[in-house]
């Protein structure tokens, strides 16, 4: 594991009026816990998304460890993601679910 580290980031859905994330600073120590708890549209899956590639990083820099990852394509970045709507697959266990595909 590292430290996460999202400096100032931000990020811009094109036609957007307002940023999806404005200037997120945060660092998630090595081996620390952390919860994004906050209404729909406020930017936790979008935080998530920038720091596993997914999506555009449009300010700012995202870190992992000591390595800045904000222009790292997704595949070289080590990082998985798994949603919570666990009602995909219900009759499945975790490790079923997450070797799936």
């Amino acid at each position: 594991m590292a430290t996460v580290t999202f400096d100032s980031a931000t990020r811009f859905y094109p036609g957007g009026e307002k940023p999806a994330v404005d200037r997120l600073d945060l660092e998630i120590a090595d081996g620390e816990f952390l919860v994004l708890v906050g209404p729909s549209g406020c930017g936790k899956s979008t935080s998530l998304r920038m720091l596993a590639g997914l999506e555009d990083v449009d300010g700012g820099r995202i870190r992992i460890g000591d390595r800045d990852v904000t222009d790292v394509p997704s595949k070289d970045r080590d990082i998985a993601m798994v949603f919570q709507n666990y009602a995909l697959y219900p009759h499945m266990t975790v490790a079923e679910n997450m070797g799936f595909a």
